[in-house]
């Protein structure tokens, strides 16, 4: 013979056994808030602070619609030099030089990646200081250094926005590169800028080159034109935690000379920034700048 729940408790002579609705009522509904308070949570985690703020004047759905009041969201996957790409090499230009041909692979994700790019300061042609650096590099957009010491390392930097002279660039779009060995056949280290965006690149008028605060500095000074020091601190260092993009087997590894220097640049004129209402503009102005010094200068 089956017994209700309610009859086994008339039997028994005892409420014990009842179940309490109320109880397993409000156990629910704690449950089903813990389980939606997580859940908008995660949700919040995943917008910044001004996303999230918008989100509670407006409704979630104004946050999840792409043309939100009609206002085409930015795309940022499309923005490059955000941050440094690792996980793939860039392939050759068919325009570029020997050279470039070599360190084409460390522009991947780059704005220069697939750009025609010319040599526009060579310090064995054109002098080693900072006046025919800017000189030449100065309003050009982003570029490429490239360096070879006297103990056989190659490396440089990427700076994506450019040299102007105008102080300090915060961006976590640069990169320091080395072969320490010199073979250019092997892969580089390919070295992004860590914790924070600020100094980046220093640049200043009576400078030549400097990433981070003294991570890499070939600086062109009067007296020691050729010298550069090294010591990665807020840029990553090598695997094993090298702190030196130097060949340390034939040189020190915080100061050397360097032997031949190269910056490259998008080929064209330099920027050209115009006001429009309260907008600045910018175009490129074709000042017939060509192609830089001939291929062959910078010896492999």
């Amino acid at each position: 013979m089956n017994l209700g729940w309610r009859q086994l408790a008339r039997t028994s002579g005892s409420h014990a056994a009842r179940p309490n609705r109320r109880a397993h009522t409000a156990c629910s509904t704690v449950s089903v808030a813990r389980l939606t308070a997580r859940a908008q949570k995660q949700d919040s985690e995943e917008y910044d602070l001004v996303t999230r703020m918008v989100g509670k004047l407006f409704g979630k759905a104004v946050v999840e619609d792409q043309s939100p009041f009609g206002l085409k969201r930015m795309d940022w996957s499309s923005v490059q030099d955000l941050e440094v790409t690792t996980d793939r090499w860039g392939d050759p230009v068919q325009t570029d030089d020997p050279l470039m041909a070599k360190v084409r692979p460390l522009l991947a994700g780059t704005q220069l990646e697939t750009e025609t790019l010319r040599c526009a300061y060579c310090a064995t042609e054109d002098g080693w200081n900072p006046d025919a650096f800017h000189e030449r590099v100065d309003g050009y957009g982003a570029a490429l250094c490239v360096a070879r010491t006297q103990g056989g390392a190659v490396l440089g930097g990427y700076n994506p926005l450019g040299f102007d002279g105008y102080g300090p660039k915060a961006t976590l779009g640069a990169f320091v590169f080395t072969w320490p060995d010199g073979d250019m056949a092997k892969r580089p280290h390919k070295l992004p800028k860590v914790s924070t965006d600020q100094m980046a690149v220093v640049d200043g008028l009576g400078n030549g080159i400097q990433f981070g605060p003294g991570d890499l500095k070939m600086q062109l000074q009067r007296g020691s034109p050729t010298r550069a020091t090294c010591k990665l601190i807020d840029y990553q260092r090598l695997p094993g935690g090298g702190k030196s993009l130097f060949n340390t087997a034939a040189e020190s590894a915080t100061k050397t000379e360097l032997v031949e220097l190269r910056v490259y640049v998008r080929k064209g004129g330099k920027l050209k920034y115009e006001l429009d209402g309260l907008r600045w503009k910018s175009s490129v102005c074709d000042d017939g700048s060509g192609e830089g010094p001939p291929p062959g200068i910078f010896t492999m």
